[in-house]
């Protein structure tokens, strides 16, 4: 009888992404532990005042759920500090020495994840195909804790989420959204993305606007 040399790449698969999921989530945990210790209230006050203007909220309101971990997630991956850099850079510079490898390969991916509106097209075990709001390309978006929390009624979404193995894994509260067709800021923002994509600079266009999409959430999510 032969015994087959053929890899098991279903396997290899799994424990790959099994490997790149505990990475992920060991980064995000060791950066929310650093928060913790290190988040200046000046700069907080500062951070509710900036991202209320740009989500369209009053400041009171960040007090509350969701909102509150609507700005959560935006001060610790998007807000920029009175010094100009992002709190999660300034976590990769402190910790660059212990951190493993493959967390900071991983944290090149985070820093540059955006938040981005998607047209949801199904839902599937747990996961959302997504195709990004003016492209035609699905994606499909998963969670690293379970599923994707959305309603089979949602049409539209704003998250964030970084290619983690073979996956693209959500990282932020998903937000659903209400958008509405033809609206003049809407068109707006078409030309300034379809701009940015020609020079290049769409996402760091997507990781300073992105809480502007904000105006959008649905009332009560």
């Amino acid at each position: 009888m032969m015994i087959s040399n053929v890899p098991d790449f279903e396997k290899h698969r799994r424990e790959k992404q099994k490997q790149a999921d505990h990475d992920l989530t060991a980064l995000l945990d060791a950066y929310s532990n650093w928060l913790k210790h290190n988040t200046n209230l000046r700069e907080k006050v500062r951070a509710k005042h900036m991202f209320a203007e740009q989500a369209g909220c009053d400041t009171q309101e960040l007090e509350e759920e969701p909102w509150r971990r609507y700005f959560e997630d935006w001060f610790a991956f998007d807000y920029v500090t009175v010094i100009g850099s992002r709190l999660f850079d300034m976590f990769i510079k402190e910790n660059s020495a212990v951190l493993p490898p493959s967390q900071i390969q991983l944290s090149g991916l985070v820093l540059t994840a955006a938040l981005e509106p998607y047209k949801v097209l199904s839902l599937h075990n747990g996961a959302a195909t997504v195709s990004p709001l003016w492209e035609k390309e699905e994606k499909r978006l998963s969670s690293l804790t379970g599923d994707v929390p959305l309603s089979q009624k949602t049409s539209s979404i704003l998250v964030r989420s970084v290619y983690c193995g073979f996956e693209n894994r959500v990282f932020s509260p998903v937000v659903p959204l209400s958008i509405p067709e033809n609206e003049t800021r809407l068109k707006e923002w078409k030309q300034r993305y379809e701009k940015k994509e020609e020079e290049q600079r769409r996402l760091r266009f997507m990781k300073e606007n992105g809480a502007s999409w904000y105006v959008y959430t649905e009332p009560n999510p």
